[in-house]
This record gives structure tokens, sequence and C-alpha cells, in this order.
């Protein structure tokens, strides 16, 4: 009996020993990872641009305050133009000069974007979520095909873009008019006055304020800035990803991407069967004129980076809706707040819109010189509003 008890104690002993000397080699382990890490932030942070001290894990999140434009501004008097910080496990630069800004973003090395969930969903396509060559090839085609089709300041092209925004301006009212005195969402009806300007130079055609399928196709533009900012703190936090939500999230995400292409796939279709190469009508004749020229020049293949056509040309539609309606959207609903705050401004630019151009007429852009107070106000408007204070996020590519 006593042997087996001796045996025990000897064996406890034992198992304690190889414990304490296991949890040793442990603490040794983990406090060699620490200093590494350590070393590693240092001489990060020596050769980064200055910037505040966050907390392991989190970062500068906790510390985030008020708006992130306004934050990030009172950061710059102290640590200069550009400085560097930790949001959650990303390295993030903050430029604040204008100069620098641009010429970065001219550079070819700086056109890339972080990779995140989304991304992978939306796929190397488009021109907001491409870099590098395809970006730079793709801007400079976006540019000089919008500017064929009226997104110019000058000549008969400006005059060609004036009109069909008039055009729009009529229907809007037309709109407002049928609504007689009962409350109206502005909202949607500039969702389909605004995407009409644009579906025109896209693919020269307009909807109707009541076509379900248009708007259902604005909704989902919508609803994926709204799914977006839902799980945005995802991309500083990694562990968030595992929470409850976030894998259905991204499924509606994708599900929403599937039923855009769908639509826009179908008016891609639609215009193949009446494309004429020997008049271009808009941007989307442009780019199926750019495949057949490549086509028949054996090059197809290489068009895009080797991407697949139909769906580059469905996310270069996408980009310029999602881009381009809910900016301005965005500020024409700010601007119709500010008025409704400051009836007296309201009634200034009526009264001088009223002597100037009268109400026989709608405005036009040549009425500009003679309106300082629309013109003043309208400034203000964009200047307090501010929609993206921020501009977009960039990532080098190498």
């Amino acid at each position: 009996m006593l042997s087996t008890e001796l045996y025990s104690v000897v064996v406890w002993r034992s198992a304690l020993i190889d414990g304490l000397i296991l949890t040793r080699v442990m603490l040794v382990f983990v406090s060699v990872l620490l200093l590494v890490r350590a070393l590693q932030i240092f001489r990060e942070a020596i050769s980064l641009p200055p910037g505040p001290w966050g907390l392991p894990v989190l970062g500068s999140l906790p510390f985030l305050k008020g708006d992130l434009h306004l934050h990030y501004r009172d950061l710059t008097r102290k640590y200069g133009s550009v400085i560097s910080t930790r949001l959650g496990s990303q390295l993030i630069v903050v430029l604040s000069d204008y100069k620098m800004i641009r010429d970065l973003f001219r550079k070819e090395e700086f056109t890339g974007r972080p990779t995140t969930e989304f991304s992978s969903i939306l796929g190397d396509y488009g021109v907001i979520n491409v870099a590098g060559k395809l970006w730079k090839d793709q801007r400079r085609f976006l540019h000089d095909g919008l500017r064929h089709f009226g997104m110019s300041y000058v000549g008969t092209r400006k005059q060609q873009m004036e009109k069909r925004i008039m055009n729009e301006v009529e229907e809007f009212l037309n709109v407002l008019r049928q609504k007689g005195d009962d409350a109206v969402d502005l909202n949607p009806v500039f969702a389909v006055s605004i995407s009409n300007v644009i579906c025109d130079v896209l693919m020269s055609v307009r909807f109707s304020h009541t076509d379900a399928k248009f708007i259902r196709f604005m909704n989902l533009i919508d609803e994926g800035f709204k799914l977006f900012g839902s799980l945005e703190a995802a991309l500083f936090i990694p562990f968030l990803r595992h929470l409850p939500g976030y894998a259905a999230t991204l499924q509606k995400f994708a599900k929403n991407r599937e039923e855009m292409a769908k639509f826009l796939q179908e008016t891609i279709d639609e215009h193949k069967k009446t494309f004429n190469s020997e008049h271009l009508r808009d941007l989307l004749d442009t780019y199926l004129y750019e495949i057949q020229k490549a086509n028949a020049e054996g090059n197809g293949h290489d068009l895009f980076g080797g991407r697949d056509h139909d769906r580059q040309m469905q996310q270069i539609m996408g980009d310029l809706f999602s881009a381009g309606m809910e900016t301005i959207k965005s500020t024409l609903r700010w601007a119709v707040l500010f008025m409704l705050y400051h009836p007296d401004r309201a009634k200034a630019v009526q009264e001088e819109l009223d002597q100037v151009v009268g109400r026989t007429r709608l405005p036009k852009l040549e009425d500009i010189a003679y309106l300082p107070t629309t013109e003043s106000t309208i400034l203000e408007v964009l200047r307090i509003s501010s929609i993206v204070p921020m501009g977009t996020t960039h990532a080098p590519i190498r």
C-alpha cells in the first residue's frame, strides 16, 4: 500500500515538474514572439510617417471620434500632412496634401484597392476594383468616351449633355406635379432622373419612374452600399468575420450582384442586336466596337487583360451607375434639406431665378453668370455636405 502511494506521489511530482517545464517553455516562446513582433513594429514605426500609437490588436480604432475626416484633420495638425496609424490589423497612411494626393494617384503603383470579401465577389473587373494597366487603359477609354458623348465643358457636346439633363428635369417636375399636395419621397425620384441621364450616355435608353425592373436595379445599388458599410469593420478586425450574420450578408451581396449582372446583361444583349459599327450611339457601342475590332485582329482574347468581355462591360456599367447616381443623388438631397432648413436662402434663390430667368422657361447653364446668389448657394451646399470627404481607399500594387 505504501509503495503504491509512494509511486503515485512520484508520478504526480513528475507530472507537475513536466507541466512547469512546459509552462516555462511556452512563456519563453511567447515572450520571444512578442519581442520579435515588438521589434518589427518598432522598425516599421521608424520607417513610416509619424502618427499616433495605438493599442495591440485594435490599433487606433478605440480613439476614433466624431467625423472621420475631422479626426484625421486634427491629427495632421499635430503630425503633418502625411501620417501613419493602424486601424485594427491594417496599417494605413493618410494623405492630406492635395498636390501629393494628385501626384501619387497618377502613378500606376498606387491604383490598387484593399482586398476584401466584397472585392472578391465583384472580381477583378470594371474600373473601380481593378489596378495597374487595366485600370489605366479603362480610365483613359472611359474619359475619352464620356467626353465624346457629351460630358464636356464646351461646344456642341456640352449642349448635348445639357439637353439630356433638361429633359429629365422636365420629367422630374411632371412627377412632382402628379403628386399634388401629397408627401413625396425624393430619393427614388432623384434616383430615376439621375440614372436616366447616365443611361442615355451609356446605352441610349431611358426608363419611366414606374419601371419596376429599373427601380429594383437602383434599390440593389442602394442595398450594396449599405451591405458594404455594415461589414466594413471586419476589414480592420478580422475576427469579426466569424460573428453570426457575416456569411449571410456576404451571400446577400453576391446574390444582389448576380441580379444586377442579369439586368445589365439583358441590356448588353439587346444592344448587340442593333449594333452598327458605322454609327456608334453611346458608350456601350464603343465597347462593342473595341471587342469587334480586337476579334477581327485576332487579339480578342487579350482584350481587357484576358477577362470575359461581357462581364467587364457589366461591371463598367455598374461602376458608373454606382459612382454617378449615388453621389449626385446624395448632393441633391442635402440641397433640399438645406433649403428647408434655411427658407430665407431658398427665397433669395427663387427671387433671383424669377428675376433673371422668369417662369416661362427652365434655367440654362449659360444663365449661371447672371445668378450669383444661386451659384454661391450651390457651392455652399457642395462645401457643407461634402459627401465624400475622405475619398476612396487605395492600396499599393507593389
